[in-house]
């Protein structure tokens, strides 16, 4: 099944965010099983001047008998959500009075926290004696009570609504646990087996903020012994390492070859010339590309997806371990699928020379990147070469001996990358920020080792992929939005203000003039952005400016993408590794076929929000689990050598010191205040650096320096540095700021 949609350049952007937006509102709102009720609730719960009991409340709105547990349910749901309050005594009344939030608490490890509201609002400042009972990742009700112009507000926890944490990972210590992550106290186990020093798993079974109560539940080894750093992660982030038989049997059920019968019902698209480009040591590829000339200038660009949905059936045993792991993590040196091998790495993988079934989105498109129509269609295709970004790369040069299989394909990717740069320059025009930032590259040897540590280059291959991608995640985000379907977007709200404030004082320290009451439009942040362009302290500034935006998340209700400024936004190009983009897929082959009506429509609505929470919650935990086991191999990495000397410049400056990225290799590491014995070093805020009380000496962000490596600490996951005073390197570091 097929569908054709063409439309005149501008129409889209001009009527999307009224048409789309509006029809997903009154769609939700009238036709949502839950979306009236909401509605009502939100609506009689505003204007109560006193809060009322549920039974109460329902006689007063007039909620029949039943429509009672339909009531119940939604209330729950509100309370939940942060948008009403329920106080002592089972009472209910609007949260604006009551000046509470719900979100999730990040604690730091130097005892404060956050607690986060995304998609909306500023994070809540919280002093660790106005914690109670929370931990790291608990979701919890918070009641604020401060708010000053210029400054977070700042909030109590009245309630743990749901426990992030059942486990920890730690080292034992006579009767104790001291749990890797700083972030929790210590944790009194009972439980048999582990010896002095060792790695454990524990249960948690009890206690509070300030000491846990628990049970050994597995002894992993000693920290020294090849493979417990990554084994440890696992662990700690509760990361699934097996599939369950039952998931492994369906998916070893599944047809080896491609059934006749599915093949006439789809279009054919097998003489295309489509290849795969993903990086060398890739070992899934569930997208793949084409182009065609047809003529005047115009040519057919398509972006083939891989139709997992296919396989992966809804309500099946691998449908709901997917769900449960909601996307693949990518570990320093391993990678735990969200699908079984079967699927994600033999059936799904768009290999050359094999039939396989996609999505596909055809695009008539211009030189200039002007897309002419487009078209979705469920499809064959057989690819005919698996490349990686090095092989495009080269072919793109003109290097024919590095370009080796891509070499055959040299025109069709030289005419890709000039499309794709027409299409950056289209994102570039209304605002899109690039970041750009570079990602750790880790070389390992058999035994988990790490041999070096490098940033990944970013070439001009990956950026020719992304930006077809982020055409098709664009395009079909639109098409369902204008036909009012329920579905997840991708959504990235606007920052805070207090946020912006902040880089703003940081960005005056460097001699740069931020205005934060303009940040609300990505466009000036992306002029800002080229401001600093080629400049020392360039990377620091965009770390540090990213680090001010909000998180993208998954939601039902659309607000937009702030980062790449589009009015709406999904994920689609990846079901293989992630569960969004195969619930896209089933809505929109739901969609093609016409066969979505008002009841699924209306339980798939119903779904939406928990599950767009439960998704958002599991990209995070991959996150974070990513970045562990990245920062476990840079420790070892500098553990073994220690006493060594490198240049590297400043990234940071807290009032505790500051942090020094090296030149050699993508390694941090801090630079303690109490280290600098020349003088007496204070920070600085206004020109965010730290300055000598005495002698006035600076340390500032961009400012190269020679440092000592002299700690690698594994339980911190930190590393060490001493200034090195027998090199300055003052003379130089003005011949780079010059350049």
């Amino acid at each position: 099944m097929s569908t054709t949609f063409s439309y005149r350049p501008g129409f889209i952007s001009e009527t999307l965010f009224f048409s789309g937006l509006t029809g997903i509102l009154i769609w939700v709102i009238f036709h949502h099983p839950g979306g009236a009720m909401r509605e009502r609730i939100l609506e009689y719960i505003s204007k109560l001047t006193r809060p009322l009991r549920k039974r109460e409340l329902a006689k007063k709105m007039g909620i029949s008998h039943e429509d009672y547990p339909k009531f119940r349910r939604v209330l729950k749901e509100l309370v939940q959500e942060g948008k009403v309050a329920r106080f002592r005594g089972g009472k209910y009344g609007p949260m604006d009075e009551a000046n509470r939030i719900v979100g999730r608490l990040h604690v730091h490890p130097d005892g404060f926290g956050f607690v986060s509201r995304e998609p909306e609002g500023p994070d809540i400042f919280v002093r660790s004696e106005d914690m109670g009972p929370a931990l790291h990742g608990d979701k919890v009700v918070v009641q604020v009570y401060k708010r000053r112009r210029g400054t977070k507000p700042e909030g109590k926890v009245l309630q743990v609504v749901e426990r992030a944490v059942r486990q920890l990972v730690g080292v034992y210590r006579s009767g104790t646990v001291l749990p890797d992550d700083p972030r929790f106290p210590v944790v009194y186990v009972s439980g048999d087996g582990a010896r002095e020093g060792q790695k454990v798993v524990v249960e948690v079974e009890g206690g509070s903020v300030h000491a846990l109560e628990g049970r050994i539940t597995e002894v992993l080894g000693y920290p020294e012994e090849p493979g417990i750093d990554v084994a440890s992660i696992i662990k700690e982030f509760e990361l699934p390492e097996e599939f369950p038989p039952e998931v492994l049997r369906e998916a070893e059920s599944l047809p080896e070859e491609v059934p006749p019968e599915e093949v006439l019902g789809r279009e054919d698209l097998r003489d295309l010339p489509v290849v795969t480009v993903d990086p060398e040591d890739a070992k899934d590829f569930d997208d793949a590309v084409s182009l065609e000339a047809l003529g005047d200038g115009v040519y057919r660009l398509g972006v083939h997806i891989a139709d997992v949905s296919y396989y992966v059936r809804e309500g099946g045993e691998m449908d709901r371990e997917a769900y449960r792991r909601g996307t693949s993590v990518y570990l320093v040196d391993r990678a735990i699928p969200m699908l079984p091998p079967r699927v994600s790495g033999d059936l799904c993988t768009l290999l050359p020379g094999e039939d396989r079934l996609t999505l596909s989105v055809l695009f008539d498109i211009t030189e200039d990147g002007e897309v002419l129509g487009y078209r979705i269609t469920e499809g064959i295709i057989r690819s005919r070469a698996r490349l990686n970004y090095a092989q495009v790369q080269a072919a793109i040069e003109g290097r024919m001996e590095e370009a080796g299989p891509a070499w055959e394909f040299r025109e069709m990717l030289g005419l890709m990358d000039r499309l794709s740069k027409a299409l950056m320059e289209k994102r570039h025009r209304r605002g899109a920020i690039d970041f750009d930032l570079p990602e750790p590259e880790v070389f390992l040897d058999e035994y988990g080792t790490p041999l070096e540590i490098r940033r990944r280059a970013r070439l001009d291959s990956h950026k020719l992929i992304e930006s077809f991608m982020l055409l098709a995640n664009e395009t079909v985000a639109r098409y369902l939005s204008e036909r009012d379907v329920p579905f997840l977007y991708r959504v990235h709200d606007r920052p805070d203000t207090e946020k912006l404030e902040e880089f703003a004082r940081f960005a005056r320290a460097l001699g740069y003039r931020f205005r934060p009451d303009k940040a609300k439009d990505p466009k000036y942040l992306q002029d800002f952005l080229s401001e600093v362009e080629g400049r020392p302290e360039e990377p620091v500034v965009r770390e540090l400016l990213l680090r001010s935006m909000k998180r993208a998340v998954y939601s039902p209700y659309n607000i937009g993408h702030f980062g790449l400024a589009s009015d709406v936004y999904t994920h689609f190009t990846s079901p293989i590794r992630r569960y969004p983009d195969l619930l896209v897929h089933r809505v929109l082959k739901e969609v093609l076929r016409g066969t979505l009506d008002d009841e699924k429509k209306g339980k798939l609505a119903e779904s939406l929000q928990d599950m767009g929470a439960h998704l958002s919650d599991r990209e995070w935990i991959a996150d974070e689990a990513e970045r562990a086991s990245v920062d476990v191999k840079r420790v070892a990495f500098m553990k073994e050598r220690l006493g060594e000397r490198f240049w590297g410049i400043i990234s940071s400056v807290r009032p505790f010191g500051f942090f020094v990225e090296l030149e050699d290799f993508y390694v941090e590491g801090l630079v303690h205040v109490e280290s600098l014995v020349d003088d007496y070093y204070y920070f600085d805020e206004r020109n965010y650096c730290l300055r000598g009380e005495r002698k006035g000496r600076r340390f500032s962000v961009g400012e190269r320096v020679y440092v000592q490596v002299v700690r690698a600490d594994e339980f911190l996951r930190q590393v060490d540095f001493k200034l090195v005073e027998d090199v300055r390197p003052r003379r130089r570091a003005k011949r780079e700021r010059r350049r």
